[in-house]
C-alpha cells in the first residue's frame, strides 16, 4: 500500500479516537460536570438562565446545549460526553487543515499528532465542559478567517458567514474563547485586503450584535464575583505558571520533552525559514501568549481565573510556533515523525501519566466503595465521610450501596468533632473517606483517638483511611515536653517559666502569661526534612487555661526564604477549645501544613513554628510536637507531575 499524507492523517484520527473512546462507558463524571448537571433541572428557559447559568461564571452556550441535549437523549455519562468527544476528534482534523494552509502538510500532521495524543486534549475531550468545545469552535473560526485573509476572492460570503457563526459560538462558549475570538478578529484588521476591510468590519459588528442577548448575563457575572471566579476557590498564579503549563502540555514527561526537542532540531537542520515568514510567527505568538498574559495579570490584580483549561483555546498555535519551520517532508518521513510523536506521547499518557487508571476512578465513587468494603469486613467500626452529598447519593444508587455513615458536614467545628470522638470512643476502628478539600488537621485529630493507620487508599482529589486504637510510632521531627533543658532547634524557651504544679504529661508544663506575647519557637531548614511535596507537617500543642475565657492565642507555622515569606498560617486556639470550657481540662490544638498546596521551588527554606499569645492571655502549654505524615502522591495527578 502506498504511503500518503492522507493515510497518515486518517491514522492520526483513528488513534486519537481510540485514545478518547477507550473503555468509554466507564468514564465517570467530574465534579464540574456534576455541578452543571445539577443546574439543569428547571422547568423553563428563563429559570435555567437565572438559576443555572448566571450563578456559574461561564457563558450560557454549553449549559443551554446540555439542557436540551439531556432532555432529548438522557443524562448517562457517555451520552453527555459524546458531543465533546466528537469535538475533540474533529479538532485534530481542523488543526491539520490550518497547518497545511499556513505552512505545509508536514506542519499540519505534526500539530495534529500532538493534539491527538497529549493528555491535555485527550482528557478535555472526555469532559462535557466548555473547553474542548471552545477549541473546536475557535479552530473553525481560525480556518475560515484564514480563507478570508489568504483567498478572499474565493467564496468570500460563505467564508465570512461561517467565520461570524464560529466566532459567535466562541463568545457563547467561554469568556476566554470569546477573548481569543476578539484577538483573532483584531488581527484581521492588520491583514485583510483593503477592498474587503468594510465587509470585515461589518462581520465584527454582526458578531457583537449576535452577542447582545448575552450581555446582561456577562455583566451580572462580572458584578457578583468576576468572570470565571465566582466561587473564589482559585488562587493567584505564580510567576512560574507558564513553565508549568508548558511542562503539562508535554505530559510532564522527560521522554516527550526530549522527543519534541529532537524533532524541532531535525526540522531546523534543513529549514527554509525566510524573513518574510516571520509575520506568521509573530501572529501565532500573539495568539498564544496574549490570552495567557491577560489571564495572568487579571488573576494577579483583579480576580484569579487562570488555570490550564482556559488556555486550551490558544494551544494549537504553540505547535505552529514550534514546528512551523519544517519544510515539506516526504510521506514516508511524515509517517515516521508522526509514529515517533504518537508512540512517545501514548506511552507517557498510559504509563507515566496513568491517565486511564487515575481519570477513570472517581474519588466520589471510590470513597463509597471503600466504605462498603470496610463496612462488610470491619466489626465495631465508626464510619465518617466528607464528600459532596448529591454526588454521593448519585453513586450510591448506581452501585447500590446503603450510605449509613456520618456526614462530616454535621460537625460545625474542630471542637465539635473532638467532642464527638470522645463520646464515641467505644468503637475499635474508624473509617474516614474525604475529598482533598477536607481540613488537613482532621487526620491528626482522628489519630489522637485511633493512632494506627491500617490502610490508606489514594485517588485524584481525595483519600480513604481505616484507623484503629493500636498504638503506633509516628515520624516525629521534634517534641518539646519541658522535662529537661535539651531542646535542639527550639528558641525563646525560658525554663524559669516551667511549672511542676500541673502538666499534661510528665512533670512540667510551660507558662505563658500577660507579659509573654511569644511562646517557644521551632526553626529548622525545611530542605533537611527530605519530605515529598505531597506530605503533611502536623503540629500539635497541649493547652490549659486558668480562666474561663474565649482563647485567642494562635499556633503559627511559616515557611520563609531569606527574601520572601512563602507561607504563613495560624490556627486560633478557640477552634479546638469551646468558650467557657477552658478551665476543665487540657486540650490539644492542631495545625497541619499541606505541602501540596504550597509552591516550594525555592532554595534555603526555613520552617518556623511558634505560639503567638496575641492578646497576652494566661495559659499553660505542654507536649509541643511536630510530626510528618505521608500524603497522597496523586491528589492532583491529572494536572501535576506524579511523584511517588
Amino acid at each position: 500500500m502506498k504511503i500518503t499524507n492522507q493515510l497518515t492523517i486518517l491514522l492520526i484520527l483513528f488513534i486519537g479516537s481510540i485514545l478518547r473512546f477507550y473503555n468509554y462507558f466507564e468514564i465517570p463524571f467530574t465534579h464540574d460536570e456534576f455541578s452543571a448537571l445539577f443546574r439543569l433541572n428547571f422547568d423553563s428557559f428563563s429559570e435555567l438562565i437565572e438559576k443555572g447559568v448566571k450563578v456559574d461564571g461561564h457563558p450560557a452556550g454549553v449549559h443551554v446545549f446540555l439542557y436540551y441535549w439531556t432532555k432529548v437523549f438522557g443524562s448517562s455519562e457517555w451520552i453527555v460526553k459524546l458531543p465533546f468527544t466528537i469535538f475533540g476528534i474533529v479538532s485534530i482534523w481542523i488543526i491539520y487543515l490550518i497547518g497545511r494552509k499556513w505552512f505545509n502538510e508536514t506542519v499540519g500532521l505534526i500539530s495534529a499528532a500532538f493534539i491527538a495524543s497529549i493528555q491535555f486534549t485527550v482528557i478535555y475531550s472526555q469532559i462535557a465542559r466548555p473547553y474542548i468545545s471552545g477549541m473546536f469552535f475557535s479552530l473553525i473560526m481560525v480556518y475560515y478567517w484564514t480563507l478570508i485573509i489568504k483567498t478572499p476572492k474565493k467564496n468570500f460570503f460563505k467564508n465570512i458567514c461561517l467565520f461570524v457563526l464560529a466566532a459567535t459560538l466562541c463568545a457563547y462558549n467561554h469568556h476566554f474563547s470569546l477573548l481569543f475570538a476578539g484577538i483573532v478578529g483584531l488581527s484581521g484588521l492588520f491583514m485583510i485586503q483593503k477592498k474587503y476591510m468594510l465587509k470585515y468590519i461589518i462581520s465584527g459588528i454582526a458578531i457583537f450584535t449576535l452577542y447582545i442577548p448575552h450581555l446582561s448575563i456577562f455583566f451580572y457575572q462580572l458584578n457578583i464575583g468576576g468572570i470565571g471566579g465566582i466561587d473564589g476557590w482559585l488562587g493567584k498564579p505564580t510567576n512560574y505558571f507558564i513553565i508549568k503549563y508548558l511542562w503539562y502540555i508535554l505530559n510532564f514527561s522527560t521522554f516527550s520533552i526530549l522527543m519534541t526537542l529532537s524533532i524541532i532540531l531535525y526540522g531546523l537542520k534543513k529549514n527554509n525559514l525566510k524573513f518574510k515568514d516571520l509575520n506568521k510567527y509573530i501572529l501565532f505568538f500573539i495568539w498564544f501568549i496574549l490570552p495567557f498574559l491577560i489571564g495572568f495579570y487579571y488573576s494577579k490584580y483583579i480576580n484569579p481565573v487562570l488555570q490550564f483549561s482556559i488556555l486550551i483555546f490558544c494551544l494549537p498555535y504553540l505547535f505552529f510556533l514550534l514546528f512551523g519551520h519544517f519544510k515539506l517532508q516526504s510521506p514516508k518521513v511524515n509517517l515516521l515523525i508522526i509514529t515517533i510523536i504518537m508512540g512517545v506521547n501514548i506511552f507517557s499518557l498510559i504509563f507515566e501519566r496513568q491517565h486511564y487508571k487515575l481519570f477513570y476512578h472517581s474519588v466520589y465513587k471510590e470513597i463509597l466503595v471503600d466504605y462498603n468494603e470496610a463496612n462488610q469486613n470491619q466489626e465495631n467500626t465508626l464510619f465518617i465521610v466528607d464528600s459532596h452529598d448529591k454526588i454521593s447519593k448519585y453513586f450510591s444508587k448506581r452501585i447500590n450501596i446503603a450510605t449509613n455513615y456520618i456526614n462530616f458536614d454535621t460537625f460545625k467545628s474542630e471542637a465539635n468533632f473532638i467532642e464527638f470522638l470522645e463520646k464515641n470512643n467505644h468503637f475499635s476502628n474508624i473509617y474516614f473517606g474525604c475529598l482533598s478539600s477536607n481540613a488537613a488537621s482532621t487526620i491528626p485529630i482522628i489519630q489522637e483517638y485511633y493512632p494506627k493507620l491500617k490502610w490508606q487508599r489514594n485517588y485524584v482529589g481525595g483519600s480513604s483511611y481505616l484507623f484503629n486504637k493500636e498504638k503506633t510510632e509516628s515520624k516525629i521531627i521534634a517534641n518539646l515536653d519541658f522535662e529537661n533543658q535539651s531542646h535542639d532547634f527550639w528558641t525563646n524557651v525560658d525554663f524559669s517559666k516551667t511549672t511542676k504544679s500541673i502538666s499534661s504529661m510528665g512533670k512540667r508544663a510551660y507558662m505563658l502569661d500577660e507579659r509573654s506575647e511569644w511562646g517557644p519557637k521551632f526553626s529548622v531548614n525545611f530542605n533537611t526534612l527530605a519530605l515529598n511535596r505531597n506530605d503533611f507537617i502536623d503540629i500539635s500543642v497541649r493547652v490549659k487555661y486558668k480562666n474561663k475565657i474565649d482563647p485567642s492565642a494562635i499556633l503559627v507555622a511559616t515557611l520563609e526564604t531569606p527574601n520572601e515569606n512563602i507561607y504563613w498560617q495560624g490556627t486560633v486556639f478557640n477552634k479546638f477549645i469551646k468558650p467557657f470550657e477552658t478551665k476543665k481540662k487540657w486540650h490539644t490544638v492542631h495545625h497541619s501544613i499541606k505541602l501540596s498546596d504550597i509552591y516550594l521551588n525555592y532554595n534555603n527554606i526555613n520552617l518556623n513554628i511558634y505560639v503567638w499569645n496575641k492578646e497576652q492571655e494566661s495559659f499553660l502549654i505542654d507536649d509541643f510536637k511536630i510530626k510528618t505524615r505521608i500524603g497522597n502522591p496523586i491528589i492532583y495527578g491529572l494536572v501535576e507531575d506524579i511523584q511517588y
